[in-house]
């Protein structure tokens, strides 16, 4: 398998074609996950509001330290990084929320923080927090019967109290952040760490590519209405390396797109804190 493939989650095959994508490519696309098109897209409109206020009416609720909860501004974050390289800033603002605010978590990312404009933002927020959340834990269902476990509510009982993260990234045109530098993405390569992530992407210029086993890359594509899903480092270890956890990347916009923007909702998955993993 060289490319992403599509998975209707409430087809009999959902698990077989879930298998195969993540043992060869660790990248799939999810339809029949039952989120409406009208939150997602209010759940956006949201955001880019947020977005586009001036930097000094955003900087009430930036966050403290990178990985709290809050704004993260243009420069704060470089994911190559993760890698031990010394890396330019990714070319996103973010901002981050957790799903459930365990006391035990709070302490380390902090209280969930919510700007005072634009209208609507924390309920919309909060709405699609709560259905993207039950769509992971149907995965994670997909998940097990995929992998052949008996027990096909083990993953699922075990992110009832999961330590899950939005963190919705605004990639700004270069006609306002200026040309990338060399070695400069718009996220640079990565791995996410959790059990599996589940992103709701728009079409653009600047393509996610994903890594394969070969060491070539090849775009996930965006599909209308279809969550791109991953496998994370946890749920690679956990399948007992059946799955693979890829490396991914967001390029930045070509001269020849300058205004080009994108605006992802991306919802990284936890077990519950309490969990073992072996």
């Amino acid at each position: 398998m060289t490319g992403v493939p599509l998975v209707d989650l409430g087809a009999p095959d959902a698990p077989a074609v879930l298998d195969a994508a993540f043992r060869d490519v660790g990248f799939v696309m999810v339809t029949g996950h039952g989120v409406p098109a009208e939150l997602v897209d209010r759940t956006r409109a949201a955001f880019l509001s947020f977005f586009h206020l001036p930097a000094d009416r955003k900087a009430a609720v930036r966050m403290p330290r990178l990985g709290m909860a809050g704004w993260a501004p243009m420069g704060m974050e470089a994911n190559g990084y993760s890698f031990g390289h010394e890396t330019p800033p990714d070319m996103k603002e973010s901002y981050r929320l957790g799903a459930h605010e365990l006391p035990g978590r709070v302490a380390l990312r902090g209280a969930n923080v919510w700007p005072e404009e634009p209208a609507g933002f924390r309920e919309a927020a909060v709405e699609y927090l709560g259905a993207v959340d039950a769509v992971h834990l149907r995965i994670l269902e997909v998940c097990a019967v995929a992998l052949g476990l008996e027990d096909q509510g083990f993953f699922r009982r075990h992110a009832l109290r999961n330590d899950n993260t939005l963190n919705v990234n605004w990639y700004a045109p270069i006609s306002h952040l200026g040309a990338p530098v060399e070695g400069q993405y718009r996220i640079g390569p990565h791995t996410d760490f959790g059990t599996i992530t589940v992103l709701s992407r728009e079409p653009g210029s600047s393509a996610l590519q994903v890594q394969l086993p070969d060491g070539s890359w090849v775009e996930a594509p965006v599909v209308d209405g279809a969550f791109t899903v991953n496998c994370g480092d946890m749920m690679a270890h956990w399948s007992g390396g059946r799955w693979r956890s890829a490396i991914h990347r967001v390029l930045a916009p070509s001269a020849a797109e300058p205004d080009d923007a994108l605006l992802s909702l991306v919802y990284f998955c936890e077990p519950d804190p309490e969990t073992m993993i072996t």
